[in-house]
């Protein structure tokens, strides 16, 4: 009988209401004291109506004033009935109407010095299990309390606003849509989060009951959406086999079916209300079909890439899980394990959402931040050997210019030299031996002719180093055109696939084109001893081919060992249309000469 005198003396003390049961004494030392925490209740409140009486006795001899705060700032409709009044709370009711503009529902009790107040809570549900906090604290430590809230709202809210400002920097610099989705998917979290930390209602739609009421559908239905369109976007690269259509399909039938609930929710609340025991558990199996196969995918697709990506993919999508057993738990309070999670706070605090919620983000926000910054590195290493890269290229490139045209000004003097040069001095001979005594009708028409001959070698020189208007040119023409002195002199075959009559590039592809095919055919009449040619050109939807064959001596091991001038101007100029350029040669058996381009780059 003593035992059982010593449990109920210590189920008393344990008593939010004290020893006196549904009184609670305010005396000088009075601080705070919880009177209703549905996170720690024996057995969950199922009625529609949280109904809480309790008398508040100041036996100071001052008058004595507290604060009470229903804490879950998504509640309906709250009365606060005392001796003298009765006060309506909820977020039905304009935030401009509230006493205490609060991020909880706040009502101000005043109790005369030496007497008692009797108090009635009626709060109405929006589910049969519904996580709801009642506290009363005095003047002081309410202040302090809300200080602290705000100072760790500050504090999240900075840190979150840097990231999407780190996620988008990151974005603008890289230009992927990972990055574009992942913030996407943050910003829907941070509306959560004002919704349920009040702190939406206070700052960003204060005059709007219709965005309190729906922006919790529409921030998860927006986070449902992203979250698909991010594990589409970054998983469907890693997958080879039907089975990645399969599980990501599914991945699309439990979206909807979420979307579906919240919907059916908005629409019919009352019977959500009757079968919410039914809800709850259907959305919580929904949701860990759809945490499984996120891990499982990561498993996956690391076993099959080895991305070191996937690892952070993974570590977020674990807190992303965890958060969200967290967070719908804290809407309902029904699974006794998690709600010791959902009731844990390193210090007194007065928020809905639980600290543990807020530690997780930020260490997510942490650990993802480090990834970033290394990606961010790689990526300026990677820039910065692409760009020493580049910068020896246009070096090499300026510098094949420069042979190049030394060497075409030494063809030309060469040519002008051996050609023009002796033309000229035997027509100087044949002037210098003319006399009236020769036969005047020999020697004038052997002069015309050198004359002729030698207008003839200018007009080939000229021809060789200048090209004609190649604007508008079709790419039959510019083939054409530039073999035109191979075809005169060796058997050529043209062979043209899927190439248009009019298919015509831009204008820098023409004049590079032109002088690339110009330039192997001076090198197949000067080097080759070919008797036969053959140039293929064909096109399909993303690239151009040209393919040149002859049947001369080959290159031998030439090409390999040292690369003259003629070969780096082809190359340059083929590397300035970013294409390719590949020679197949052996020792007298001929060579074949390839070319791609894509028809982005040149048309």
């Amino acid at each position: 009988m003593l035992r059982v005198l010593y449990i109920i003396c210590f189920i008393c003390c344990l008593s939010p209401f004290g020893a006196a049961g549904n009184t609670i004494q305010i005396d000088a030392a009075f601080r705070r004291t919880e009177i209703y925490n549905a996170l720690t209740a024996q057995e969950p409140d199922t009625l529609p109506y949280l109904q809480l009486d309790f008398n508040l006795k100041n036996v100071t001899t001052t008058e004595r004033t507290v604060y009470l705060s229903i804490i879950n700032p998504t509640i309906d409709s709250i009365e606060v009935k005392t001796k003298n009044k009765i006060e309506i709370l909820g977020d039905h009711i304009n935030f401009k109407q509230h006493k205490i503009k609060h991020n909880n529902h706040v009502a101000v009790v005043s109790i005369a010095a030496n007497s008692t107040e009797p108090v009635t809570l009626k709060i109405k549900k929006q589910w049969k299990y519904t996580n709801i906090r009642v506290m009363l604290s005095s003047q002081n430590a309410f202040i302090k309390t809300t200080n602290h809230d705000n100072f760790f709202l500050g504090i999240y809210f900075g840190i979150v606003f840097m990231f999407i400002l780190l996620l988008i920097c990151f974005y603008i610099f890289s230009k992927s849509k990972f990055f574009l989705i992942y913030l996407s998917i943050n910003i829907f979290i941070l509306l959560i989060v004002f919704q349920y930390s009040g702190v939406g209602f206070i700052y960003i739609w204060p005059n709007s009951i219709f965005i309190q009421n729906h922006i919790t559908a529409f921030a998860v239905m927006g986070y449902l959406g992203t979250h698909y369109l991010f594990i589409r976007s970054f998983f469907s690269t890693q997958f080879k086999s039907n089975y990645s259509n399969v599980i990501l399909n599914s991945l699309i039938y439990i979206l909807l079916t979420f979307v579906i609930l919240f919907l059916f929710q908005l629409i019919n609340k009352p019977l959500v209300y009757q079968y919410s025991v039914l809800f709850v558990s259907f959305l919580n199996t929904l949701f860990v079909f759809y945490g499984l196969i996120i891990l499982l995918l990561c498993f996956y697709s690391y076993n099959a890439s080895k991305r070191r990506e996937i690892i952070w993919v993974f570590i977020a999508a674990t807190f992303h899980i965890f958060n969200w057993f967290v967070f719908i738990n804290t809407e309902f309070a029904i699974t006794k394990p998690i709600n010791i999670i959902d009731n844990f706070k390193l210090v007194e605090s007065n928020l809905f959402v639980p600290h543990i919620i807020f530690y997780t983000c930020m260490l997510e926000i942490f650990i993802t931040s480090i990834f970033i910054g290394i990606s961010y590195h790689q990526v300026l290493r990677q820039n910065t050997i692409s760009t020493q890269r580049l910068d020896f290229l246009q070096k090499r490139n300026i510098n094949t210019f420069v042979v190049g045209q030394e060497a075409e000004r030494e063809k030309i003097s060469s040519e002008i030299e051996h050609s023009i040069t002796n033309d000229i001095q035997k027509i100087r001979q044949k002037i210098a031996a003319f006399s009236i005594s020769s036969d005047e009708r020999k020697i004038i028409p052997t002069v015309i002719n050198e004359i002729d001959k030698t207008v003839e070698d200018i007009k080939n020189i000229t021809n060789n180093y200048v090209a004609p208007d190649l604007q508008q040119m079709s790419l039959i023409s510019i083939v054409t055109t530039a073999t035109d002195k191979l075809f005169s002199q060796l058997s050529v075959q043209y062979v043209f696939h899927h190439i248009g009559e009019d298919f015509v590039l831009h204008p820098i592809a023409n004049i590079n084109l032109y002088r690339i095919l110009q330039e192997i055919s001076n090198n197949i009449l000067k080097h080759a001893q070919a008797q036969n040619v053959t140039i293929f050109v064909t096109k399909d939807n993303k690239s151009l081919q040209m393919k040149i064959t002859d049947d001369g001596v080959g290159f031998g091991d030439s090409i390999t060992n040292s690369k003259g001038i003629g070969i780096m101007n082809i190359e340059s100029r083929v590397s300035s249309l970013n294409g390719h350029f590949y020679i197949l040669s052996n020792a007298n058996k001929g060579a074949v000469m390839d070319l791609i381009f894509y028809l982005n780059d040149i048309s």
